[in-house]
């Protein structure tokens, strides 16, 4: 009972080793995804973290080297420390203390700063005032500025980093000195995070900082190849120890910030999946010898299920299998016999689907020659032409479905032409049939057999359908895989029928010359600016006068259907933005898609004119006729509007006025009549303020605050502030952040 056959441990064994050859591969699959995802996502936290280290170091140490840079800017600065300095002049120290009170504050808690004046020998050193020896100012010039071409010196001294600064610091001659001692606690401060390994390095290469008591691992050479790395944009680097380094250059100092990644991080936040993985690796391999098991005793009793299906009797093992054998040979020859009977049935929607694809461009060479040989085309030694017909008027002009018609007119192509001279007949889209034309290179006048066939139906369309048509043809090409381009072509040499007129037979070889000629639009701005001027004024009747005689002069004036549709498409957009300005509803603008499409292909003046009066000119017109009134009101409000979101750009009257479609003038009167000032001093009051603003809660300089309110030359920003207020920038900086 329990014994199996030969044949079942055959499936079995392959079954049960497939599935679990899958299963390890899915889990192994998965654990490294996750895992590769995981330490992506470790180590873009760890970059987030050097740049914050980064940017929070680098900022205070720009606040401390602005400070001293600041006050030696200052006017009494030269004068303060090329004098003597006595213990009596308590004021004077006082003033100095003050300046370093302000980069204190400014600077990092817990450092300290002293100023020298290497002219006088004197010195505010730890809050006291001190006499320097001819030794320690020698030692200074000596280290610091005799042959110096450097004024800023940032090295690491025991457990504190130190700053020099000679000052003035935009001055070659310098006669003072500023320094900062930055603690180590103080950076710990700052980088936060105890846990991580942060070292720090100055531009000569000297360790800054480092926040744990420790050598690190990294090599000389690993050392300037990780410069080298980070100089170039580069973020990472693994050493040779298998240590990885997430690593920062500053653009500012030149500093680097190197965070030493743990890889124990990441093997602890994978640990429950890698857990999870394996106990779902046990359950599927149970899962697969389950299911292997099933597959395997029910292929090894065939005949069974077949008595059972058909009512047969029970015959010897040999027997069944071949009986199995060859009712699945049958099976499959019916089912072939089927499958080709419904290939043939479907081989016209197939050959259709091709033409579409090589119009479309959507097969390979290889797939394109496999599709020609199942289809039987011979394609060897061909020049082929693509052929779009279109009809010259609408199918809702002629009361009827357009699919339809579509057919019809696809049907009387098939008849007309050839079927050796020809691919399948398709229609390409709503609007469009296409056909691919093949003749032999040895062919005589190809282009006259396609001309005459194409009368033909042109004949047979109009007598029987009563519509009339038009063909573009594409230049010859030789390779079938050109189609897509020789339809576009095609469709190109049917847009110029606008300028032969409807039933046209055009080639590209005729039209080919006016493709590649550079012709300028010309658009009658008279009749436009009459168009929109009635459209502003509500009136309707003469706002249609004024359609029609622009589409006329457009169709007139411009020969090129590029040149058409261009200023078609700009009567299109003057109308929606000055429909948007009237307030006019913005449903009629969210369906006007189709309306630019048909502008870039418009071949009949009557058609375009009837699609622009009646889909978009009317219901402007008819929108905005209520609103009217108000949006006249309202033009201060736009001022107003547009001056608050574009006052840091270049903003003038004169511009405004051209996109509100107005005299600059009458919005000039209309503005002041409002508001009781000027548009001009209206705009400059408003950017005053929005300094003002700026200066209190930014760090931007008064020259970039100028460049953003568009003041050329920041003077005449600071002499029209200090005009209206009374004081400079700086000066209301500092009197109301303090």
């Amino acid at each position: 009972m329990f014994k199996k056959s030969r044949v079942f441990y055959r499936l079995f064994v392959p079954f049960f080793l497939l599935g679990v050859g899958l299963v390890l591969g899915f889990c192994i699959f998965i654990y490294t995804t996750t895992y590769n995802s995981v330490e992506e996502s470790f180590l873009k936290d760890k970059r987030d973290y050097t740049l914050q280290v980064l940017h929070n170091v680098e900022q205070k140490v720009r606040t401390i080297e602005y400070g001293f840079t600041a006050y030696s800017s200052t006017s009494s600065f030269e004068e303060t420390f090329k004098t003597p300095f006595y213990e009596s002049e308590f004021d004077r120290y006082q003033d100095i203390r003050k300046e370093m009170s302000y980069i204190e504050m400014l600077g990092i808690e817990g450092s300290a700063y002293n100023l020298i004046s290497l002219d006088q020998k004197w010195g505010i050193i730890n809050g006291s005032l001190k006499t320097l020896t001819e030794q320690e100012l020698d030692g200074f010039k000596e280290k610091y500025v005799e042959g110096k071409t450097q004024s800023l010196f940032w090295r690491p001294d025991g457990e504190q980093i130190e700053m020099i600064m000679t000052l003035p610091i935009y001055r070659s001659e310098k006669f003072a000195m500023g320094t900062a001692s930055i603690p180590k606690r103080s950076i710990d401060q700052i980088v936060g995070n105890k846990e991580q390994y942060v070292e720090i390095y100055n531009k000569q290469d000297e360790l800054l900082y480092s926040n744990q008591e420790k050598d690190s691992s990294l090599t000389s050479g690993e050392f300037n190849r990780l410069k080298e790395k980070a100089a170039n944009g580069m973020t990472m680097m693994r050493a040779k120890d298998g240590r990885t380094y997430v690593y920062a250059l500053s653009d500012y100092n030149q500093w680097l910030y190197m965070v030493e990644v743990n890889q124990g991080e990441i093997g602890t936040i994978i640990r429950n999946t890698a857990i999870g993985l394996v106990i779902t690796s046990l359950l599927l391999i149970l899962l697969v010898g389950f299911i292997s098991y099933r597959l395997a005793e029910s292929y090894s009793k065939p005949i069974r299920k077949i008595q059972e299906k058909l009512a047969l009797p029970r015959v010897p093992s040999k027997e069944n299998e071949l009986s199995l054998l060859a009712a699945s040979i049958e099976q499959v020859v019916d089912q072939n016999e089927l499958l080709t009977e419904d290939l043939t049935r479907q081989q016209p929607q197939l050959e259709t689907l091709f033409v579409l694809s090589l119009f479309r461009n959507r097969l390979s060479e290889k797939e394109v020659q496999n599709r020609l040989e199942q289809f039987g085309y011979d394609v060897d030694h061909k020049v082929f032409y693509t052929v779009v017909i279109q009809m010259d008027t609408d199918f809702e002009e002629q009361g009827v479905e357009g699919d339809l018609f579509r057919l019809a007119i696809n049907q009387v192509v098939a008849e007309c032409i050839p079927e050796s001279e020809r691919f399948i007949p398709i229609v390409l889209n709503d609007e469009m049939q296409a056909t691919i034309l093949a003749f032999p290179e040895t062919e005589e006048e190809p282009e006259r057999k396609i001309a005459k066939y194409y009368e033909s139906i042109q004949q047979a369309v109009k007598e029987n359908l009563h519509v009339t048509l038009s063909a573009g043809i594409s230049a010859p090409y030789t390779t079938i895989v050109e189609s897509k381009k020789a339809v576009d072509l095609a469709k190109e040499s049917l847009y110029y029928r606008v300028n032969v007129g409807a039933e046209s037979i055009i080639f590209f070889s005729d039209i080919s010359q006016l493709v590649n000629d550079a012709t300028l639009s010309k658009f009658p701005l008279d009749l436009h600016n009459q168009l929109l001027g009635a459209v502003r004024s509500g009136e309707e009747d003469e706002a249609v006068s004024h359609m029609d005689s622009l589409i006329a002069d457009i169709f007139k004036t411009n020969k090129n259907p590029v040149s058409i549709g261009v200023t078609l498409t700009r009567i299109i957009n003057d109308l929606v933005q000055l429909g948007q300005l009237l307030g006019a509803d913005f449903a009629i603008f969210d369906r006007i898609k189709p309306l630019y499409e048909e502008a870039m292909n418009a071949y009949s003046p009557e058609r375009i004119r009837k699609r622009l009066t009646e889909d978009l000119l009317k219901p402007v017109i008819r929108s905005t006729h209520d609103k009217k009134e108000q949006s006249i009101k309202s033009l201060s409000q736009k001022i107003v509007y547009i001056v608050e979101t574009e006052f840091d750009q270049d903003l003038s009257l004169d511009q405004i006025a051209d996109r509100l479609h107005y005299n600059p003038n009458y919005l000039s009167n209309v503005f002041k009549k409002e508001y009781g000032e000027s548009f001009g001093d209206y705009l400059m009051n408003y950017r005053l303020q929005k300094a003002q603003r700026w200066l209190v809660e930014t760090e931007w300089t008064v020259k970039e605050i100028a460049e953003k309110l568009q003041y050329r030359n920041s003077q005449n920003f600071i002499r029209f502030f200090k005009k209206r207020l009374d004081m400079t920038p700086g000066d209301y900086r500092k009197k109301h952040r303090h």
